[in-house]
């Protein structure tokens, strides 16, 4: 029986997640993700220094690497802040930075993405660049062409054009397709199949930044070649393994079935560890077979020549149109599916979940309180239907003016159901002209007080938080709500009910994902405008009967009864 001293000392623990390092969350995640970007640099640099021959083009690598580390630190932005707009906005200023030559063609490739940017921070042009149906943008289809047509037209151009026998193309081309395949591995074989975390307005802003991106990358190859091949191919390379290490602690983790930033974080650490004790001895081993055995292979069979061949031919390297399109089509599409499928800026600076533990038989149905019908007639069937499923809890998320315009109607709701907060989101009608980039806000200020008149009118702290559009994503907006105690939820099915009636293929998705993981789903319901009141009603029935309407509480629990 332990002693008193040792229960005191128990009590006193911390306690944590299950399976977690001593403290959940980094105590300083600025710096673990400048130290990825430096590794993500390095790495460019090396590959970029393998896959040339001509010393020329390789003796300045300590320039070459600044140039990298740019590359990765504007990826390192878009995946980080989770908004595409972020994203194209430093991939705009980082090409000013370069410098590619002269003035002219620095500002001349930077323009695109900067221009997009200062569109998107007017109100009217913002709207637009929001109104595009990119649904599409995540099917399959597209995601494959869009990556693999240009590079199949690298290794077309690379095999019949013998004037590109002096680039190695193969360390190079296993990289790029290496992280293509990555990339289509986790898509297709993600865990939650219709849990897109980018919103309809987000995804179209996401189209319009790969466009600035490609045109970016195509005016500075075509102002003057000579000048900026080298510098865009290095600056992509860095985005390249930015994008790289992103997708593979995120696929990892998904693999896992991470519950929270805490799992999240033990996770990462093991798949680091993987990579620097196995995958980067592999890489290394691979680099020197190429630089030992490239010249012998070449000389034996004349197709491999085209690839490995490692003379001196030509005074200078010839670096092909489809190479900087391939590596600048996977920095488009690679943030934006990065971002749809895991918020890595979540789970770096708070306590994010996209799902609670699974295998309980617990679901949490979440909406905006704005998103409820406004008759109390209305608003009572919807509380009938969860009586009927063994008095079933719904989630409603409450922003500062719902609190301040509707005390009386959320009290009445806090007493059987779960309350959290929301970021705000001004009407379009009350914006000004100028509404400015998600990236310089923040909205920190607004979920301060909306904390505060919450604890006023509940009387206790609320314990959750929705990232919800860009201005939820916002790193200081999510290290104010771990500052403050509140969990962050994002969610793992996203249904917007929209018509008369519930489609078929939505009771499909809402089943199938709670039945894939028997539990611990997150479901967000989003209302269309016109949409019938009787949709919620409807779908709260079509849920199976198997599983119970829960708490976010209850559905991502801390495990707090272990004591590490």
């Amino acid at each position: 029986m332990p002693s008193m001293a040792a229960a005191d000392i128990l009590d006193e623990a911390p306690r944590r997640e299950r399976g977690t390092l001593k403290d959940t969350l980094p105590r300083k995640p600025l710096a673990l993700i400048a130290l990825v970007c430096a590794a993500s640099a390095c790495l460019a640099t090396a590959l970029f220094a393998n896959s040339f021959t001509n010393p020329a083009t390789t003796n300045d690598l300590a320039s070459l690497g600044v140039v990298a580390l740019l590359g990765a630190t504007s990826t390192a932005v878009g995946i980080v802040f989770g908004d595409s707009l972020s994203h194209a906005f430093a991939f705009g200023v980082a090409h000013l930075l370069v410098g590619y030559g002269d003035m002219q063609t620095s500002v001349a490739a930077a323009l695109p993405p900067l221009a997009l940017a200062a569109l998107a921070s007017f109100k009217e042009p913002k709207a637009v660049l929001s109104s595009l149906d990119a649904t599409f943008l995540l099917k399959p289809l597209y995601l494959q062409a869009c990556c693999a047509v240009p590079f199949l037209s690298l290794v077309h151009q690379s095999t019949m054009t013998p004037v590109y026998r002096n680039f190695s193309f193969v360390p190079l081309g296993t990289v790029a397709f290496m992280i293509l395949l990555l990339m289509r591995i986790y898509h297709k074989h993600r865990s939650h199949k219709h849990g897109g975390l980018l919103t309809t307005e987000m995804q179209s802003q996401a189209v319009f930044a790969g466009i600035s991106i490609l045109l970016s990358c195509s005016i500075a190859l075509e102002s003057n070649p000579d000048a900026t091949t080298i510098k865009l191919v290095v600056f992509l390379l860095g985005s390249l393994y930015m994008i790289f290490m992103s997708y593979a602690f995120a696929s990892v983790a998904d693999v896992w079935y991470t519950v929270g930033s805490g799992q999240f974080q033990m996770v990462s650490l093991d798949t680091a560890g993987l990579m620097l004790f196995f995958i980067a001895p592999a890489v290394v081993l691979y680099l020197r077979f190429v630089d030992k055995y490239g010249s012998y292979i070449a000389s034996k069979a004349s197709m491999v020549q085209l690839y490995l061949w490692s003379g001196k031919v030509y005074n200078e390297d010839v670096i092909s149109f489809s190479l900087v399109m391939t590596l600048a089509m996977i920095s488009a599409v690679g943030v934006p599916l990065l971002n749809s499928l895991c918020p890595l800026g979540g789970y770096l600076f708070s306590r994010a979940y996209t799902h609670g533990q699974p295998n309980t038989k617990k679901v949490a149905l979440c909406i905006n309180f704005s998103d409820l019908p406004k008759e109390v007639r209305k608003r009572m069937e919807i509380l009938n239907a969860l009586k009927m499923r063994k008095e079933g809890v719904l989630n409603i998320f409450v922003t500062l003016e719902d609190i301040a315009m509707f005390p009386d109607g959320l009290k009445m709701l806090g007493k059987g159901h779960t309350i959290a907060l929301a970021p705000s989101v001004v009407p379009s009608e009350l914006q000004d002209s100028f509404c400015g980039l998600t990236l310089f806000q923040g909205n920190q200020p607004n979920i301060e007080f909306a904390h505060h008149e919450y604890c006023e009118l509940f009387g206790e702290e609320p314990s959750w938080m929705l990232a919800r559009g860009a201005t939820g994503r916002h790193p200081s907006l999510l290290s104010v709500a771990k500052d403050l105690g509140m969990k962050v939820a994002y969610w793992s099915t996203s249904i917007e009910l929209s018509g008369n009636a519930l489609t078929s293929e939505q009771t499909r998705v809402i089943n199938g994902e709670c039945l894939d993981h028997n539990g611990g789903s997150i479901l967000y319901v989003s209302v269309k405008n016109g949409a019938s009141s009787t949709l919620l009603c409807e779908l709260i029935k079509a849920l199976d009967d198997g599983f119970s309407l829960e708490s976010l509480n209850d559905v991502a629990k801390d495990q707090q009864e272990m004591v590490l």
